[in-house]
């Protein structure tokens, strides 16, 4: 009896190791915060300067604009790296300097570029470093 119970156990456990095994990929990325990431938007903010008659004149520059509200929780930006010899995606948190407001947008004058993606949206929390799953 005692041997059947070994047995019938030791079937199980191993059973639950090779479903592990063969299932660990998908349920690590099951459980990674999923997030919807863009590119950060161009916008025109306008400035002043005196022209060579000494005239004051109105120019505009592009420069990279994010919402306001997606400055109030942190900007991430998602960089991707191999890990155990898979590529996976993080997120950094952006040491970002800002401009002037305008239209709820904000310029950023530094800490991230036009080609950086910006996550938008997060099903979780995010932190620094932390691995995450592009939707």
């Amino acid at each position: 009896m005692k041997k059947k119970i070994l047995l019938i156990f030791t079937i199980f456990f191993f059973a639950g190791m090779l479903f592990l095994t063969l299932f660990s990929e998908q349920i690590h990325n099951a459980m990674l915060p999923k997030v919807i990431v863009s590119r950060p938007k161009q916008m025109a903010f306008p400035y002043e300067y005196i022209d060579e008659n000494g005239e004051t004149q109105t120019a505009s520059t592009q420069k990279i604009a994010l919402p306001k509200t997606i400055l109030e929780g942190g900007v991430y930006v998602l960089y991707s790296a191999e890990k155990n010899g898979t590529k996976r995606n993080f997120v950094k948190l952006a040491d970002l300097q800002t401009g002037e407001e305008r239209n709820g947008y904000v310029e950023i004058v530094s800490g991230i570029m036009f080609s950086d993606r910006i996550v938008i949206d997060s099903s979780e929390k995010l932190c620094d470093g932390c691995e995450v799953t592009v939707e």
